[in-house]
């Protein structure tokens, strides 16, 4: 089994085709086939080994598989009686990537935002994953056809978006601890918080909290939060012509507008009545 995953364009919607729960009692092959879409798989119950390219995978419960459109998938043998699984067939776009291929070949588009999801992991311990693909099946097989593709759409992505931070956050690029922290920054714009403040409030000690941020921002705690104020301000101008920027610079954690447009000046090269 590899290890790769794959760059799926967001730029667009995906749209979903087909998907639905499957169950054998007495055990099945996986279709020999070639598609033109992807077959994302989640594993509820029993096992399966299927092979993609002459690459094999072993599901057991929890298991999650992304099927590539273009790519040889079948089994040499039977599931395990009494099998479970759900999938979701979802369209193909031009613009997705192998990883695998992307970084040998410098394939990547840099005018597209894509999205890594993995081919192959294990969520056994993440009920969310199962719900997210409960949720797109349903919304699929709903009576109700309103927005039925939209919203089907939406959840799909949702789920890609969860696998995608499941693998980021196994492979240890994604720091629980730093993403509680940084919420918090989101959430409290409007105070600046040292990091005395918060090795105590997390039990932690300042060389530990401070370097496990840097190691994951690449920015010191101060720093973030400067950035992230400045660019919360510059977006919040244009929209609030009638605000004061004494107001604006308190509501960001400024001392007074002063500090604050020295600051802005500074990063954009405009002042905040410039952006204005």
């Amino acid at each position: 089994m590899d290890n790769s995953s794959i760059l799926l364009n967001l730029s667009g919607p995906r749209i979903v085709t087909l998907c639905n729960h499957n169950f054998s009692k007495e055990g099945i092959l996986h279709p020999d086939r070639i598609m033109d879409e992807y077959d994302l798989l989640f594993m509820q119950n029993g096992e399966w080994d299927i092979i993609e390219d002459e690459i094999e995978y072993h599901l057991s419960p929890g298991s999650v598989l992304l099927l590539e459109p273009g790519k040889h998938h079948y089994s040499t043998k039977k599931c395990s009686p009494m099998m479970r699984n759900v999938y979701i067939h979802f369209m193909y776009d031009k613009e997705d990537i192998d990883s695998s291929k992307s970084l040998k070949n410098k394939h990547v588009n840099r005018n597209v935002s894509y999205l890594t999801v993995p081919k192959f992991s294990q969520t056994a311990d993440h009920k969310e994953i199962h719900h997210g693909f409960e949720r797109v099946i349903d919304a699929f097989w709903s009576a109700d056809s309103y927005q039925k593709e939209i919203r089907c759409s939406l959840y799909l992505e949702s789920l890609l978006l969860q696998l995608s931070e499941l693998s980021r956050a196994s492979m240890g690029r994604t720091d629980v601890l730093i993403s509680e922290i940084i919420h918090r920054f989101h959430c409290e714009p409007e105070i600046f918080l040292s990091p005395q403040e918060l090795a105590k409030n997390y039990n932690v000690s300042v060389r530990t909290i401070s370097g496990r941020f840097k190691e994951q921002t690449g920015m010191s705690l101060h720093q973030y939060q400067l950035q992230l104020k400045l660019d919360m301000a510059y977006d919040l101008l244009p929209i609030s012509p009638g605000r004061s920027l004494h107001d604006i610079a308190l509501s960001y954690g400024f001392y007074d507008e002063f500090q604050f447009s020295k600051l802005f000046k500074r990063k954009f090269g405009i002042s905040p009545s410039e952006r204005r």
